[in-house]
């Protein structure tokens, strides 16, 4: 019984390490392939977290750009009131110098 065992065992080793090798291949071509799929994730999502930096930097600009011109936008709004407020008064003292 135990060369019956023994024998056993020996085929199994033998049918084992022919099948090892064909495993290891199939594994190692799926481990290439899953690094060449990582790679290529990893490059894809480098380049969307530098787009999106890029857009961050872009949109604070554009924000401050933004602030200027609102402030430009006051000052003008200002001054058209006060050039109104003077076209008005000029216009009612030609107004009274006619009516005299």
């Amino acid at each position: 019984m135990h060369l019956i065992q023994i024998l056993a065992a020996l085929i199994l080793f033998a049918v084992a390490s022919q099948a090892l090798p064909k495993d290891v291949s199939q594994q190692q071509s799926v481990v290439e392939y899953a690094r060449q799929e990582y790679e290529q994730a990893a490059a894809e999502h480098k380049a969307d977290a530098e787009q999106v930096a890029g857009t961050e930097k872009a949109l604070e600009s554009l924000k401050k750009r933004l602030l200027q011109e609102r402030k430009k936008a006051i000052m003008s709004e200002r001054k058209k009131q006060q050039a109104k407020a003077r076209l008005d008064r000029a216009q009612e003292a030609l107004d009274q110098a006619w009516k005299q």
